[in-house]
């Protein structure tokens, strides 16, 4: 399991001068030397795991980072272990895969498992009868020189019982990141996170767990193989979202697919990201508002107001203003008292960033999105207007330079909408339909 915190593992890890005794709980590793008084060296590969063994004759790589030196006894604290599936396999059949399997958690909340269906026509005489139809999704993207597909599913699970018969279920919703070339074990550590990433913009919640996570290698009948147990550890508990609360994978077509995680992966100036950073952790802290959080909800309005979310129109004499000064500045570098490069650095890239106040563009970006907003604004029965908005910015200025660390409840409820009004931007630079985005601001964020 993925936050296996009760998981108790332990074995062998073999050095040229002796062996190492391991004993894993709650991602917490004890290496103990027994077999000599030298100083044992456990070396890192090149992705950074420890390679050992079990008692149960299983493989294991523990992520340590960097190599560990072990005089009698060292404590490691590690976000990640990985464990053969089969025993008496060795370590080079297992240190690389062709894809990843997300079993379950956040997956089954985005896909939920829709294969089976029962066929009441073909029912009879208290025997059911199942049609099963395929409720699978698949996207591809291409990231450097290899295309990686990203494949949602379900698994379809036949029963045997004395008392029922033989029955049917289906209840594993499954996501299969495959790739064109076998991968390293860093490769797991990138796409972990990116997956987690794609699921907290969907899910509109930072704390993503699944309930087991697999390497998965091919085999001659062209299956994909479970051949090795991923335990990663997650910090606090992870919140169980409704379906109606999300947004669904049905809702994301190949273009939205290939913005979203293009934006995840950052690989060029046109994709910076998503505002992935202003959901709450989990539900608990979603009805919580702070001056953290205000900041973050700035932060992220601010760089979907500088992206393609919000089309905000040029100001012609703040064009001229900042062509004035421009011309001023290197007027004063060439001189024969000038101020060192890194000044003149440092003043044009502030130059580079006059616009209007950050209110007034805030407030353009409400009016260009308020249509869609409605949904958001009627559901929680809030108002919003220009003066709320600069009320808000105000608080913002006032808690990160004066250290202010108080707000009245205008200021909260302005700061609901407004992660409300990053989202729409954000799902509206990344291509989402104008309807689509009205369903989901009518979906409980919060």
């Amino acid at each position: 399991m993925v936050n296996a915190n009760s998981t108790v593992v332990n074995g062998i890890i073999k050095t040229d001068k002796g062996n190492v005794t391991f004993y894993g709980e709650n991602f917490k590793f004890t290496f103990m030397n027994a077999d000599t008084k030298e100083e044992l060296v456990l070396d890192v590969d090149e992705n950074g795991y420890i390679w050992g063994r079990t008692y149960e004759g299983k493989v294991i790589a523990i992520y340590a980072k960097r190599s560990i030196k072990i005089k009698e006894t060292r404590v490691l604290n590690t976000w990640n272990y990985i464990i053969s599936k089969f025993e008496g396999i060795s370590k080079e059949s297992i240190k690389t895969f062709k894809g990843i399997r997300f079993k379950n958690g956040a997956i089954r909340t985005i896909h939920p498992c829709n294969a089976l269906h029962e066929d009441f026509e073909k029912s009879k005489d208290g025997i059911l009868a199942y049609r099963i139809e395929n409720d699978s999704k698949c996207y591809s993207i291409n990231v450097g020189n290899e295309t990686v597909s990203w494949k949602f599913g379900s698994e379809i699970n036949q029963r045997m019982s004395i008392e029922e018969g033989e029955s049917l279920s289906n209840g594993n919703a499954l996501l299969d990141i495959l790739f064109d070339n076998h991968q390293g074990y860093k490769t797991f550590y990138d796409w972990y996170g990116y997956v987690c990433d794609f699921c907290a913009f969907l899910t509109f919640r930072n704390n993503i767990c699944f309930e087991k996570i697999f390497l998965l290698r091919e085999t001659p009948y062209n299956v994909n193989e479970a051949f090795a147990e991923c335990y990663v550890k997650i910090e606090g508990e992870a919140s169980i979202r409704k379906f109606v609360n999300i947004i669904p994978i049905s809702y994301i077509d190949n273009n939205v697919f290939k913005e979203i995680v293009m934006n995840i992966l950052k690989q060029d100036k046109k994709h910076k990201g998503l505002p992935i950073f202003i959901a709450p952790r989990d539900d608990r802290d979603a009805i919580i508002m702070d001056v953290g959080k205000i900041r973050n909800i700035c932060s992220a309005l601010e760089m979907e107001l500088d992206l393609g979310g919000v089309h905000l129109a040029s100001s012609p004499n703040m064009d001229v203003l900042i062509k004035n000064v421009k011309k001023y500045v290197k007027e004063h570098r060439d001189g024969k008292e000038p101020l060192s490069s890194k000044t003149y650095d440092y003043i044009f890239g502030n130059i580079s960033h006059w616009d209007q106040p950050l209110a007034e563009r805030a407030y353009n970006a409400w009016k260009q999105h308020e249509d869609k907003m409605q949904p958001l604004l009627k559901l929680y029965s809030i108002d919003i207007d220009q003066e709320k908005i600069e009320m808000f910015v105000k608080a913002r200025n006032n808690i990160t330079h004066n250290g202010f660390t108080g707000m009245d409840e205008d200021v909260a409820n302005t700061a609901f909408v407004l992660i409300g009004l990053v989202y729409c931007c954000a799902l509206t630079r990344i291509k989402v339909s104008t309807e689509l985005i009205k369903d989901i601001m009518g979906r409980r964020f919060f």
